[in-house]
């Protein structure tokens, strides 16, 4: 047997492993005191205990580490199982699901994502990814909305938009952080922002 098969798959071994040792610095760096304001690739890459240029061979650049963070984030809690939301066929049901997946997922990592959002107000271009993919989020809604305003009669786009706006901020990190504090749990909140989003959304 060739030793070439053998010596590839070891190097990408090392790069799957030093991939995933940048990630978990740049996690790191985000909740340690000021890390938001010090964070860049070369920190990063000083914590992960690699050179410079591993961790732009590996992203390309800030916003590619930064999108590979929220990536291992959203695998991380769950996000998976937002599939299941729009494959239910009852629209209310469907808002639920998708509410509960949302809630999952801010209250997996909410020290991580309380440091995310410091990092938008510092760097543009992370203020960019995280609108982009916010941007996900409200065209998700949408299409549960529309589907939920067919089935009661209220098509109207002005009706449609507000209810999106609506579910939009109900389902945001900021509504969730805010609604846990320090004393409810996820099953509660979740509870609770469906029965908001029904009293509001019917």
């Amino acid at each position: 047997m060739s030793p070439r098969p053998y010596r590839m798959e070891r190097r990408r071994e090392s790069a799957d492993e030093n991939r995933l040792r940048i990630i978990a610095a740049a996690r790191d760096l985000l909740t340690a005191g000021d890390g938001a304001r010090r964070f860049s690739m070369e920190e990063v890459a000083r914590r992960a205990g690699v050179a410079r240029m591993t961790v732009y061979y590996q992203f390309g650049s800030l916003r590619g580490l930064l999108e590979a963070l929220l990536d291992s984030l959203a695998s991380a809690g769950g996000m998976q199982h937002l599939a299941d939301a729009f494959r239910e066929p009852d629209p209310l049901l469907a808002i639920e699901r998708f509410i509960a997946v949302f809630m999952e997922f801010w209250q997996s990592d909410r020290q991580v994502l309380r440091a995310l959002g410091a990092f938008t107000a510092l760097d543009p271009d992370f203020a960019a990814v995280v609108e982009e993919r916010s941007g996900w989020r409200r065209k998700g809604a949408r299409v549960l909305l529309e589907r939920l305003a067919k089935q009661i009669g209220r098509t109207k786009r002005r009706d449609i938009q507000e209810a999106e706006d609506v579910l939009f901020m109900l389902t945001s990190f900021a509504t969730y952080d805010t609604l846990a504090g320090a004393r409810r749990s996820q099953r509660e909140v979740t509870g609770l922002v469906q029965r908001l989003a029904r009293r509001s959304l019917i």
